[in-house]
């Protein structure tokens, strides 16, 4: 959640303060952020296939998130819980568990 924010705000996350890194121009949306963590790198490991997107076939590696990414202020984004987490189809992490 770190990386997503500061991805997105090219600042120190949490620390809406904090200097841009620049240049400023090169922030990314937070669905740019979200793709760069999940199916862009699949594809830099030469994996597309295999993980990086939730589609029949894959491995089923996800988390699910206390909120929404796409609605919460961009300088919150690194308090986000994650609740449950899987691996292969299984659940290795649950927060109710």
């Amino acid at each position: 959640m770190h990386g997503i924010e500061a991805a997105h705000t090219r600042q120190e996350s949490g620390n809406p303060s904090a200097p841009v890194v620049p240049p400023a121009d090169e922030r990314l949306t937070v669905e740019q952020a979200i793709r760069a963590y999940t199916i862009d790198n699949a594809y830099q490991m030469r994996m597309e296939n295999e993980l990086g997107s939730i589609e029949p076939g894959k491995l089923a590696d996800l988390v699910v998130l206390e909120e929404n990414l796409f609605e919460i202020e961009k300088h919150e984004i690194h308090k986000i819980q994650v609740l449950l987490t899987m691996m292969n189809g299984k659940i290795v992490f649950d927060v109710l568990e």
